[in-house]
Parts: C-alpha cells; sequence; structure tokens
C-alpha cells in the first residue's frame, strides 16, 4: 500500500512528540502524585498555616509602573524583601563578596527571585517584574492560606489511586498528567473551556479512542455559533465537511436553507464528517459522563502556545493526542506507525481500551511541588471565591 506524505510527517510528529513530552515534563512544574490525597491535604494545611505566619511582615510593593532588570527604585528594595519572605530570594549567586548589594538595584538575585515566584505562579517566565507578576505579588498571604486551605478540600476528596494508572486533567494548570505506578510517564499541555463554558470536575474512565472522529454538533454550539455561519455561507459550511442529519430518520443532507431551518427549529443538528478538517481533529478519548465532555485533538495547534489556555467550548483538547492513544492501546498491539498511519484516513476507528484507565478532570489552584514549594495558579473559574468554597 502507498503511504502518503502526510503519514510521514504524521509519523514524524509522533516521533518529535516523544522528545517533547520529555522536555515538557522537565520543564512544566506539574503536581506530583502524592502518596496518597490525605497527606498532600496534610501539606497543603502546613503551607497554610506558614503563610498566616507570613501576614504581619508582609508588605505590598508600592504602586507604579513595570520593574525590569538595571533599574533602580524604591520599589525594588520592596520587591527584594517581598520575594525573601516568600521564599523566592536567595541573594547573589557566586562567592561571598564584602560589599553588600544595592538594595534598590534591580540586579541578578532580583531577577532570579522573579523567575522562581513567576514559576510557582503558573505565569510566563520572563525575569520582568510586569503587570501580571505584580499582581500576583499583591495577594496577601492570608488570601494565599485561604486558597491553600480550599485546595487542601479538594484533595481530600479526590479517589486518586495507588497504583493503578490514571490520567490527571488540572484545569487551572492547562496540564494533563498519565501517571503509572506513582510517576508520571507523559504530560502535556491541554486547552481547557472558557469561563462562559467551563469545563466541569468530572470522574470517570477513558475506555475508547476512536480514531478519525466525527462531530455532531452540540446544539448550544449549534444555535450560537453555526447557525448563522451556515446561513451566511453554506457552501462553506459543506467545504468544511458539514452535513445536517435529521433526528428522525438519521438521513444526511446538504447545508441548504430548507435544512438549515429544520436544525433551527430542533427537528435536525449539523455533523461534521471525519477529516483533516474535522474540529476534533485526528483522536478522539471517549469517557463516559453526563456533560457530553471528551478529550480530543484539536486544528487549533496555535493556542498551545498561549500561556493561558482557556478557549474551548468545555471539552478538553489536547497537544499530543496521538502520544495519549498510543500510551493507552500500546499493550494491545498498538504502536506509533499504526496510530500515525491510521490517522492518515477518513475511515472510523474506535477502539476499545481493554483496561480503562481512570480519569480525574478536577480544579486545583495550588498543591505542594516535588521540592516541597506551594504553587498556586490563577482562579480562572473564580471556584475560590467564599461564595463557591464547597466546589
Amino acid at each position: 500500500m502507498a503511504i502518503s506524505m502526510s503519514y510521514w510527517r504524521r509519523c514524524l510528529s509522533g516521533f518529535v512528540a516523544i522528545a517533547l513530552t520529555g522536555a515538557l515534563a522537565a520543564s512544566a512544574i506539574a503536581i506530583s502524585p502524592p502518596a496518597d490525597s490525605r497527606r498532600a491535604a496534610e501539606q497543603l494545611r502546613a503551607e497554610a498555616s506558614r503563610y498566616r505566619e507570613m501576614q504581619d511582615r508582609w508588605q505590598p510593593v508600592g504602586e507604579g509602573a513595570a520593574l525590569q532588570p538595571g533599574d533602580r527604585d524604591r520599589r525594588v528594595e520592596q520587591l527584594r524583601e517581598l520575594l525573601q519572605l516568600l521564599g523566592d530570594y536567595r541573594g547573589l549567586p557566586g562567592p561571598i563578596t564584602l560589599l553588600p548589594p544595592d538594595a534598590s538595584r534591580y540586579d541578578s538575585a532580583v531577577q532570579s527571585a522573579v523567575e522562581r515566584f513567576q514559576r510557582r505562579h503558573g505565569l510566563e517566565v520572563t525575569g520582568d517584574a510586569g503587570e501580571a507578576t505584580l499582581a500576583e505579588l499583591a495577594i496577601s498571604p492570608a488570601v494565599r492560606a485561604h486558597q491553600l486551605e480550599l485546595n487542601a478540600e479538594r484533595w481530600e476528596k479526590l479517589p486518586l489511586p495507588d497504583r493503578d494508572r490514571y490520567v490527571l486533567v488540572n484545569i487551572p494548570d492547562y496540564r494533563l498528567q498519565l501517571i503509572e505506578d506513582g510517576r508520571e510517564v507523559l504530560g502535556m499541555r491541554t486547552v481547557v473551556g472558557k469561563s462562559s463554558t467551563r469545563t466541569p470536575p468530572i470522574t470517570s474512565r477513558i475506555t475508547n479512542v476512536v480514531f478519525n472522529p466525527t462531530w455532531t454538533v452540540p446544539r448550544s454550539i449549534l444555535l450560537t455559533d453555526l447557525l448563522p455561519k451556515a446561513r451566511n455561507n453554506p457552501e462553506a459550511m459543506h467545504n468544511r465537511g458539514y452535513r445536517v442529519v435529521s433526528y428522525r430518520s438519521g438521513n444526511t443532507t446538504t447545508i441548504s436553507p430548507d435544512s438549515i431551518d429544520r436544525a433551527a427549529h430542533g427537528h435536525a443538528t449539523l455533523r461534521q464528517i471525519s477529516g483533516p478538517g474535522n474540529t476534533l481533529g485526528r483522536v478522539k478519548f471517549v469517557l463516559p459522563n453526563k456533560q457530553s465532555i471528551f478529550l480530543h485533538d484539536t486544528q487549533a495547534q496555535s493556542l498551545f502556545e498561549e500561556h493561558q489556555r482557556a478557549f474551548s467550548h468545555g471539552c478538553v483538547r489536547l497537544e499530543h493526542p496521538e502520544e495519549l492513544a498510543y500510551a493507552l492501546l500500546r499493550k494491545q498491539g498498538w504502536d506509533r506507525t499504526r496510530i500515525a498511519q491510521v490517522t492518515t484516513g477518513t475511515e472510523i476507528m474506535n477502539i476499545r481500551v481493554k483496561k480503562p484507565a481512570r480519569l480525574f478532570i478536577t480544579y486545583l489552584t495550588a498543591w505542594i511541588d516535588k521540592d516541597g514549594r506551594p504553587q498556586f495558579r490563577r482562579d480562572i473559574y473564580h471556584r475560590d471565591q467564599p461564595a463557591n468554597v464547597t466546589h
């Protein structure tokens, strides 16, 4: 059988993903799989007590413009003192000098401390104290202590298995981890739901891997997004693989004014055929749940370069879905070459995972990393607010 150039590109992307996976795992501050959830909660509560003890000594950086290396400013001295209180400032590197550092100068020690703080708070690591970094620094230790305690409660309700493999998706960290025998064997970036279409916390299992999936458009997306486009340019929608499917008969028709009206009145829907332009990409992971949430591939690969990645309608988009498919199916005879070859065509293949991996889509804005340091993430869905303490 002749193998197309697109097949070889998919193969190459799979092999590149292997290298990328190691690099991502090394560079990202992932949630370290705890010995048990109770232990993770204990660590968070101990850290909350430490943050409360900081409150009387905490002084925020004065208001003003962004600070960057080379600046001399009274606010740099405040920044240095605050970073030292938080444990990110470790002094100047190299041998000890007799002369004390200029406290008002943004030197390499301050820059390194800012970078540590940025990594711990899920910020873009620039070494500059810009608007986003100053905003995180302005959050008091008392507020952080509250955040740590809320997440301790979340950990206690998270039934992670001791030995079985599982997939953990942390929504605010925009990241997926595959854990086997208590260690991460695969990690990748994700795109999650927008604030208006939030990804819900889910406990389920990944039961099937679907190659070259179709996409049946949910009615909420149909009405707000795709019907107006179908009315304005039905030919373009047809070229993108959309067809109208009748609810009663299941018959598939091309997009026309009549078929659009049937969809608008709830008698039909839109379905996108499988292929290179499908919204779900080349791979979909089925997880039984009432919210119709999937993990899946995406055509919008550029979104993974964004630092904050809440863009979807609720499903979780994966940076390297083929690698997750390989990890789940390799013991069933699927290697990377076979996966790459299958995903070059349009034939739908629904493969049952013989030993379904447990899946936890969770919402953790704080945890303790492998170095014993607290990690914080933005509360993108505002679930850390007092009115939402039970979430």
